[in-house]
């Protein structure tokens, strides 16, 4: 009996002692303005790349947070594309969305495996495996890179793209 309770009494300090240093942490959506993906002219057919970069502050996008904001674990929700409605447009393939902040290596976020047409919004294939995002976060700038296929020989104006991306973002104060 006095073992038992010896036993139990151990396990409820084990668990008062777990509780006392668990870490609170809040989860977050955050999504990005609508960012202009460019690709400069003139291209050609084949692989060509587009660049966004968004620039932004913890404490702009946590406003109710305190000072010391920790960024514990982030990940990409979905990544939107839309063609400029009225634009111009060449014939487009499947993109690859990329990102990188200063001190990460370029991390694949997404992918979309249709052709664009113009006028048209698309949702990407949200990639399983995304590295280093917590750190891209607390670099506060980020450059999306977008790899797409021109289906055209050749295209002599600048291709631009609305692209946003949702993160979840978990922050511990």
């Amino acid at each position: 009996m006095y073992h038992n309770l010896k036993m139990a009494g151990s396990s409820l300090l084990l668990i008062c002692f777990m509780f006392s240093c668990s870490v609170n942490t809040e989860k977050h959506e955050i999504t990005t303005p609508v960012l202009d993906l460019k690709a400069v002219g003139p291209l050609f057919e084949g692989s060509n790349t587009a660049t966004a970069t968004w620039e932004f502050t913890l404490e702009d996008l946590f406003p109710n947070l305190e000072e010391n904001i920790k960024i514990e674990k982030a990940k990409v929700k979905s990544i939107q594309i839309q063609t400029r409605e009225g634009m111009d447009f060449p014939k487009i393939g499947k993109m690859v969305i990329e990102m990188k902040s200063k001190y990460t290596d370029m991390t694949k976020i997404g992918l979309l495996d249709d052709n664009i047409q113009p006028n048209k919004k698309y949702t990407f294939q949200v990639a399983d495996e995304q590295e280093d995002l917590q750190t891209a976060i607390s670099d506060e700038r980020i450059t999306f890179v977008g790899d797409f296929d021109m289906l055209e020989d050749e295209y002599y104006e600048d291709v631009i793209f609305d692209l946003q991306v949702t993160l979840e973002i978990e922050t511990r104060n």
